[in-house]
């Protein structure tokens, strides 16, 4: 079974790194055939942004990779791309002097960071940043729909809603975020109809809660019903 670990210092380096910290299991880059420096090379380029370390695990045995020992030009593909990029999962490698396809079992196992709760929060909470810290462990245990720690994820969570309450150190999920609720029932609106060289500005009640650009109906003076969209807190546009 081959075993390649690397620690992913940065993209730029990672041929490097993978080569001082491990490689193959001989100890050495140069040892690697050329599939396995392309099968490396595409796991690595599938990894997440926040990876730490990663190690690759051959499952397939050699004997049924000899073949590839002699191929010089290999390319490779997720046989079924995953859903995360940890744990079995099966690659193609395509020969392209002899056409053949040879199907190659992996185990990925990759550390990284993540975001969780920096301490208890409650459902409806509005986040802000101090209320959520980076983490580094098994990206193979996260839930399905857990947040890496990217800066797009950290500027994302800010100011999001919490669907429902988080224990202190709980994974950050991006089903459990929603926009902030900026209209509830019964809140009276300001409903805008803009045209050229004009403004009309009527009031109602809200008969739903609602984010910015949540479709919702209000109740206007006459008992009439219309459905709008919100625009901002206490103001809206009706929809077509």
């Amino acid at each position: 079974m081959l075993n390649i670990t690397a620690s992913k210092y940065s993209r730029l380096f990672l041929s490097a790194a993978i080569a001082l910290i491990g490689g193959v299991a001989s100890g050495s880059a140069a040892a690697q055939s050329n599939w396995q420096q392309t099968l490396n090379a595409f796991v690595v380029q599938q990894l997440p942004a926040t990876t730490t370390a990663h190690t690759i695990k051959v499952l397939t045995p050699a004997a049924a990779l000899a073949d590839l020992d002699a191929c010089t030009q290999v390319t490779a593909q997720f046989n079924r791309p995953p859903q995360r990029l940890a744990g079995r999962m099966m690659v193609r490698l395509h020969c392209a002097s002899t056409g053949a396809d040879h199907y190659v079992q992996i185990d990925v196992s990759a550390t990284g960071k993540y975001l969780v709760a920096a301490h208890e929060l409650s459902a409806q909470h509005l986040l802000t940043r101090s209320d959520v810290v980076t983490t580094t462990g098994d990206l193979q245990d996260l839930p399905r729909h857990a947040l890496l720690a990217t800066p797009e994820n950290i500027g994302r969570v800010q100011g999001s809603q919490l669907r429902r309450g988080l224990n202190a150190g709980a994974v950050l999920q991006d089903n459990l975020l929603a926009k902030p609720t900026l209209v509830n029932y019964g809140d009276t609106l300001v409903i805008e109809v803009h045209g050229e060289g004009f403004q009309i500005n009527r009031t109602g009640d809200a008969m739903d809660s609602g984010a910015i650009g949540d479709i919702i109906r209000v109740r206007l003076n006459n008992r009439q019903l219309l459905r709008v969209e919100i625009v901002a807190a206490g103001r809206a546009k009706p929809v077509q």
